[in-house]
C-alpha cells in the first residue's frame, strides 16, 4: 500500500469551500433554471413573507426556498399538495445544503395524503365532531396535567420545561407514546390511560416535523380519542403553520408544546401574587363590614333603651308581673276543674268497682243457689225411690237366675275336677321329679315316691321290684 503524502494535500476554510461550492452550482447553466415536481411538505411562511418548504417524491427530498416577492405570486398551498416548482439550485452557506431558489410555483393536483386528510375531515366534520359545543372548558387553575407524548421527543422535553420554570406546583402526569408511524392505536390507548387519571386536563404533544411525519395525528382512531375525551385535551402539535385533524376536535389548539406550557399554566409567582391580592381585598372588605355593623351598633345602644338598662327592665318586669298572676289564676282553674273531675270519676269507679260489683251478684248468686239445690234434692229423691222401685224386682231375678247358673257350673266342674277322686278315697303316687307315676318299671326299689291324699300327703319308698308277685311301698 502506497503512503499518501498528506502534506500535499491543500487546506481550505470551511466558507472558502462552501463559497467554491456554491459558485460551481451557480455557474452550472442546467441548474440555473428548472421545474421540479413533487409534494409539498413542512410548509413554512414567516412573518417576512417567506417561505420555507420541502417538494418530496418517494425517494428524495428537496429544500426549498421563496423570496417574499415571489411567494405573494404563489397560489394558496397547503401540506400535502402536489405542485410543480420552478427555480434556480443554489446553495445556503452557512449549513453547507443545497436549496432550491423559487421563483414560482404551481400546483398539480392534490397528495395522496392530502386527499386521505381532506376525505377524513369531511366524514368527521358530518358527524358534528368538530363541534364548538362539544369542547370542554379550559380550568383556569389546572394541577394536575397529563401529558401524551414521545419520552425523548421534543415536544415533551419542551412542554416540561416550560412548565416546571413557571409553575412548579403543578403535577405533571406522562404518559408515554410513540409519536410517528403509524401508531395511531398507541396515542389513543396512552390517551384513555390518561383520562383514568382523572386530570384538570390532558395535553399532546409533539414537537416539529413535516406533514407526513405529523400525518399519525390525522388518524381517526386518534382522532375519536380526543374528540371523545371526559376531559379537556389540548393539541401541541409541530410548528404554527401545522393543523392536524387532532386540533379540530380538541378542546383548544396550542401552535407549540411551549405555548401550551405558557398559556394553560398560570405563573406560580403571579398565583402568589393573585392570592395574596385576594386575601388583601378579602380582608379589607371584612374590615369594612365589621366597622360598619360596629358603629350600627353604637347607634342602636344609644338611641334605644340599651343606653338605660333600667327602663328597659322596669317595662318587662312590669309585664312578667302581669303574666305571672294571670298564671297563677289560669292555674287554680284548672287545678279546680281537675279536682271536680277527678271525684266524678271515683263516684264513678265506685259504682263499677269489682268489690261493688261482686256484693251485689254474690248475694244473688246465693238466694239462686239455694232455691235450686232444694229444687235438686227433691227431684233426686223422687228418681231415687222411683228407681228403687223399679230395679227391685229385676234384681231379685237376676241373682236368682245367677245363682241357678252357678250351680249348673260347679256340678259340670266337679266331673272334670282330678282331686275330687282323691275326696272318695284314691291317691296319687308321684316320682321324685313331681310326675305322676303309671309304671312300676318308673320305680326301682329304693325311690322315693310322694303320696298325694285328699287331705295330705305322705312319702313312701319303693321295697321291691315288683317280680315276686307284688311290688311292696314302705310308707315312711
Amino acid at each position: 500500500m502506497i503512503e499518501r503524502d498528506w502534506s500535499r494535500i491543500p487546506v481550505v476554510g470551511v466558507s472558502r469551500l462552501a463559497g467554491y461550492i456554491k459558485r460551481k452550482i451557480d455557474k452550472d447553466p442546467k441548474l440555473d433554471m428548472l421545474g421540479v415536481e413533487g409534494e409539498i411538505s413542512n410548509l413554512r411562511v414567516q412573518s417576512s413573507g417567506s417561505w420555507n418548504f420541502d417538494v418530496k417524491d418517494r425517494e428524495s427530498v428537496l429544500t426549498c426556498f421563496a423570496y417574499p416577492s415571489d411567494a405573494a405570486t404563489f397560489p394558496q398551498a397547503k401540506d400535502g399538495a402536489a405542485a410543480i416548482v420552478f427555480g434556480k439550485v443554489s446553495t445556503y452557506e452557512k449549513s453547507s445544503k443545497y436549496q432550491l431558489i423559487v421563483r414560482h410555483l404551481q400546483l398539480a393536483g392534490v397528495g395522496v395524503l392530502y386527499a386521505r386528510f381532506e376525505e377524513l375531515r369531511r366524514k368527521l366534520e358530518a358527524e358534528g365532531l368538530f363541534r364548538a359545543e362539544r369542547k370542554r372548558r379550559i380550568p383556569p387553575y389546572p394541577f394536575r396535567v397529563a401529558l401524551v407524548g414521545s419520552p425523548s421527543g421534543d415536544g415533551t422535553r419542551d412542554f416540561l420545561t416550560q412548565a416546571r420554570a413557571r409553575a412548579p406546583q403543578v403535577e405533571i402526569l406522562r404518559f408515554d407514546t410513540p409519536v410517528q408511524g403509524d401508531v395511531g392505536p398507541q396515542i389513543a390507548a396512552a390517551l384513555a390511560r390518561a383520562y383514568a387519571a382523572a386530570p384538570d386536563l390532558v395535553v399532546l404533544a409533539r414537537g416539529g416535523g413535516s406533514f407526513e411525519d405529523l400525518f399519525v395525528f390525522n388518524d381517526e382512531r386518534v382522532v375519536r380519542a380526543v374528540a371523545n375525551a371526559p376531559v379537556p385535551v389540548v393539541t401541541a402539535i409541530g410548528h404554527e403553520s401545522n393543523t392536524s385533524l387532532a386540533d379540530f376536535a380538541a378542546s383548544r389548539h396550542a401552535p407549540t408544546p411551549s405555548t401550551a406550557a405558557q398559556t394553560l399554566l398560570p405563573p406560580r409567582d403571579e398565583l402568589l401574587r393573585t392570592l395574596a391580592r385576594d386575601r388583601d381585598r378579602l380582608t379589607r372588605a371584612l374590615e369594612g363590614r365589621l366597622h360598619r355593623w360596629r358603629t350600627q351598633l353604637e347607634r342602636i345602644e344609644h338611641r334605644s333603651p340599651l343606653a338605660d338598662p333600667t327602663l328597659l327592665l322596669a317595662g318587662r318586669r312590669q309585664r312578667l308581673d302581669g303574666l305571672t298572676a294571670a298564671l297563677d289564676r289560669a292555674v287554680q282553674r284548672r287545678l279546680g276543674s281537675a279536682r271536680e273531675r277527678i271525684g266524678l270519676a271515683e263516684r264513678a269507679l265506685l259504682r263499677r268497682s269489682p268489690a261493688t260489683w261482686l256484693a251485689t251478684h254474690r248475694a244473688r248468686f246465693d238466694a239462686v243457689r239455694s232455691r235450686l239445690d232444694l229444687r235438686f234434692l227433691a227431684e233426686k229423691q223422687g228418681h231415687r225411690d222411683e228407681l228403687a222401685e223399679r230395679l227391685g224386682p229385676a234384681f231379685a231375678r237376676v241373682v236368682a237366675h245367677g245363682g241357678h247358673r252357678l250351680d249348673v257350673l260347679r256340678a259340670r266342674l266337679g266331673t272334670i275336677d282330678p282331686t275330687a277322686p282323691l275326696r272318695r278315697g284314691f291317691a296319687i303316687v308321684r316320682r321324685p321329679d313331681g310326675k305322676p307315676l303309671v309304671d312300676p318299671a318308673e320305680a326301682p326299689p329304693g325311690t322315693r315316691l310322694r303320696v298325694e291324699l285328699a287331705r295330705g300327703n305322705l312319702t313312701a319308698r319303693v321295697e321291691s321290684d315288683g317280680n315276686d308277685g307284688g311290688e311292696q311301698i314302705g310308707l315312711f
